[in-house]
C-alpha cells in the first residue's frame, strides 16, 4: 500500500531520532497544490519532543529517502507535504487486484474466519418493500467487504413465515368475498406469480385495516381481534386443515417470487431459516432459562408474560422487553434466540455473527445480543455480534405514492427506474432485444444500489430518479458507462506504462485503490468504495478525452486496468457492469 510506504519512511526517520509509538495521521491530499501525501506527524511530537512543529517537519524533510519523492514541503502549522516520484506513481498504480487484495487479507485476521450476514429477511404474504431492497443491497455489500478481508461469507436469510401477519392475512383470504379469487388463483396455473403475491399483500392490508379498526374501537366484542388470535395459535399448532392449506400455498407463492427478486439483484443466500422453525426452539430456552431453574435470564413478568427485565440487570443499562407473550405465543425476540440456535447449529465454527435491519431496531438489538451473551456466556471470547441499522429511503420530490398501496414495494422501485433508463436507452447502440433489457435491468438495479450505497450506513437516503440514472456525474450509471467505455478500448498486453503530464493524475488515482480498499474493510464502509471508483472514473474520462488510446499499447493496458479496478471495486458491492451500454 503506498501510505505504508511513506509511513514506514517516516518511521525510519523516526527511530533515528529515538522516537516510537506515536500517533499520527498519513492521508493523501485533497488537492495537488499540497502534493500528494500529508502527515500531521510533527504537530503529534511537538509537545513529547518540546520543540516547534515546523522544526520537527523539516527534520522528517531532510532525513527521508529523497529518490522517492519529486517535492517535499513544510506547510501550515507544521505539516509535511510529499509530491510522489513518478517511478513510485507507476510502480503502485500497476499493482493487480488479486495482490492487493491478498495484501489486505494478510493485514486482517478474518482471513478463513466465518462470518455470518444476514440479510432482507422478508416475510411470507406481504410485500418485499423497499426496507428489504434496502437491507439486501446493504447486506451484500457488507458481505463482500468481509470477502475482501478473506472471511468465509455465509448468506443468511430469516423469514417471518409465522405471526400475526400471517394470522390477518389468513383472515382476510378465507372471508366469502375473498375466498373464491383465492381459489382461482390457485387453479389457473398461468397467472404469474407476481400477480398472486400482489394479492396477497392487497388481502394483508385489507385485513389490518379491519383488524385495526376492531382493536382501536373494541367493535363487537373483539370479533376479528379473536379470529385472528385464533389463527395464529392453529397455525403454531397446524390443527385445522383450511388454515394448513391456505398458508402452505401462500407461503410457496411468496417464497418462490422472493427468489425471482433475489436473482434480479444477484443474490445468492447459503441458508434460510425461518421463524417456524425457530420459534419452539427460542421457546425452550426462554422456559430453560426462567427463574428459579436455569440461568435465571427470565422472569415473570405482568399478565404472565415472561420478560428479560433490565431493573435485574442494571449493569447493562438496557430496557426491559417481553419474549413471550401473555397469551403464552413467542414474541419476536424468542425467535431470534431460535434463529441464532439454528444459525449456530449450522455453522458452529463461526466467529463473527452480522444481522443487518433499519435503524429503528437498534435498541432492540442491543438487548438480544445481551440476551445472547447472558445465556451463552462461553462463547463470548470467539462469536462476537454485529447489528447494522440502515436509514430510511424517501424520494426527492417528497412522494412516497405507490400503484400498490401506500408502502413501495421492492419490484415496483426497479420498475420505476427501469422506466427511466428506458427513456434514456432509447439511443443504445444495442441491438438485440435480450441483451438490451437485461442491461437495462442491471443500470436500474445499479442506479439504486448506488443511492443506498453512497451514504454512510444510518444515515436516511434522498433517493432522485433523475440523477440516479444519469450516466455523467455521481452515479451509479455513471460507472458502469466509464466500464463499458473503456472496454472497447482495453487489451491486456503487459507492458510497463510510462508516467506523462498526461497520465500522471491518472496514474496517482490508481495507486490510491490499495489504500481505499484497506480503509473500506476496516471501516466497513462501503461509501469510501463508490467515492473512490467515482474519482477514478472521472479521472479516467478525463484521460481518455485527452489522450489517444487506440493504437497505443499502454494506453490500451491502461485502459484494461482503469477496467479491472472498477470491475474489482463494483464487484465488491454487487453492481454488475455491462460491456456495453
Amino acid at each position: 500500500m503506498l501510505l505504508a510506504t511513506i509511513r514506514a519512511e517516516i518511521e525510519k526517520v523516526l527511530r533515528e531520532f529515538g522516537v516510537a509509538n506515536v500517533d499520527y495521521s498519513v492521508t493523501f491530499t485533497e488537492h495537488d497544490t499540497f502534493g500528494h501525501v500529508t502527515t500531521n506527524v510533527a504537530m503529534v511530537l511537538a509537545k513529547q519532543l518540546n520543540k516547534n512543529p515546523k522544526s520537527i517537519a523539516q527534520d522528517i524533510a531532510d532525513n527521508v529517502d529523497k529518490k522517492l519523492f519529486t517535492k517535499i514541503e513544510v506547510a501550515g502549522a507544521g505539516f509535511v507535504n510529499f509530491t510522489l516520484a513518478d517511478e513510485v506513481i507507476r510502480k503502485h498504480s500497476s499493482i493487480s487486484t488479486d495482490e492487493i487484495v491478498k495484501g489486505i487479507q494478510d493485514s486482517f485476521p478474518l482471513a478463513n474466519k466465518t462470518v455470518l450476514v444476514e440479510y432482507t429477511d422478508p416475510n411470507p404474504f406481504k410485500i418485499f418493500h423497499i426496507g428489504h431492497l434496502m437491507t439486501n443491497i446493504i447486506g451484500e455489500a457488507i458481505a463482500g467487504i468481509h470477502e475482501v478481508a478473506g472471511a468465509k461469507v455465509k448468506r443468511i436469510n430469516y423469514q417471518g413465515d409465522v405471526g400475526r401477519h400471517i394470522a390477518i392475512t389468513i383472515w382476510a383470504i378465507l372471508q366469502p368475498e375473498n375466498k373464491t379469487t383465492f381459489d382461482t388463483l390457485v387453479a389457473d396455473v398461468t397467472i404469474p406469480i407476481k400477480e398472486k403475491v400482489e394479492w396477497l399483500g392487497r388481502m394483508y392490508a385489507y385485513g389490518y385495516k379491519i383488524f385495526i379498526n376492531d382493536v382501536e374501537t373494541k367493535a363487537s366484542d373483539e370479533i376479528v381481534v379473536n379470529a385472528v388470535t385464533a389463527i395464529n395459535r392453529q397455525i403454531y399448532e397446524k390443527t385445522d386443515e383450511e388454515i394448513n392449506n391456505v398458508y402452505t400455498i401462500g407461503r410457496e407463492w411468496s417464497l418462490e417470487y422472493f427468489e425471482t427478486l433475489y436473482k434480479m439483484l444477484g443474490t445468492k443466500f447459503d441458508s434460510y431459516f425461518f421463524e417456524s422453525v425457530a420459534a419452539p426452539i427460542g421457546m425452550r430456552i426462554v422456559e430453560d432459562n426462567l427463574t428459579p431453574a436455569g440461568k435465571a435470564v427470565f422472569e415473570r413478568g405482568d399478565g404472565s408474560a415472561i420478560i428479560y427485565n433490565a431493573d435485574s440487570d442494571a449493569e447493562a443499562k438496557l430496557h426491559t422487553r417481553v419474549f413471550v407473550n401473555s397469551a403464552g405465543l413467542p414474541t419476536y425476540e424468542t425467535k431470534d434466540l431460535g434463529n441464532m440456535h439454528l444459525k449456530l447449529e449450522a455453522f458452529p465454527e463461526a466467529d463473527k455473527s452480522i444481522v443487518i435491519t433499519g435503524n429503528e431496531q437498534d435498541d432492540y438489538f442491543k438487548v438480544l445480543f445481551r440476551v445472547l451473551g447472558l445465556l451463552y456466556p462461553e462463547t463470548g471470547n470467539r462469536l462476537t455480534h454485529f447489528h447494522y441499522g440502515h436509514g430510511m429511503m424517501r424520494f426527492a420530490d417528497g412522494k412516497m405514492s405507490s400503484r400498490k398501496g401506500n408502502i413501495i414495494a421492492g419490484d415496483e422501485m426497479i420498475d420505476m427506474a427501469k422506466e427511466v433508463v428506458h427513456a434514456k436507452f432509447a439511443e443504445s447502440r444495442i441491438t438485440d432485444t435480450e441483451e438490451k433489457e437485461k442491461v437495462i435491468e442491471q443500470v436500474s438495479i445499479a442506479a439504486i444500489k448506488y443511492s443506498v450505497l453512497k451514504q454512510a450506513i444510518g444515515k436516511d437516503i434522498i433517493f432522485d430518479f433523475e440523477k440516479a440514472i444519469s450516466t455523467e456525474g455521481d452515479s451509479g450509471p455513471y460507472l458502469q458507462y466509464t466500464y463499458a467505455r473503456l472496454s472497447a478500448v482495453a487489451r491486456q498486453s503487459l507492458v510497463s506504462i510510462t508516467v506523462t503530464d498526461k497520465n500522471r493524475s491518472l496514474l496517482f488515482t490508481l495507486s490510491q485503490y490499495a489504500d481505499v480498499l484497506y480503509e473500506v474493510v476496516h471501516d466497513v464502509a462501503p461509501q469510501k468504495l463508490l467515492t473512490y471508483l467515482v474519482q477514478l472514473a472521472r479521472s479516467a474520462n478525463s484521460w481518455y478525452g485527452s489522450d489517444r488510446i487506440q493504437g497505443s499499447t499502454e494506453n490500451e493496458y491502461l485502459a484494461h486496468t482503469i477496467k479491472e479496478v472498477l470491475e474489482h471495486g463494483l464487484s465488491v458491492l454487487a453492481i454488475a457492469t455491462p460491456e456495453r451500454m
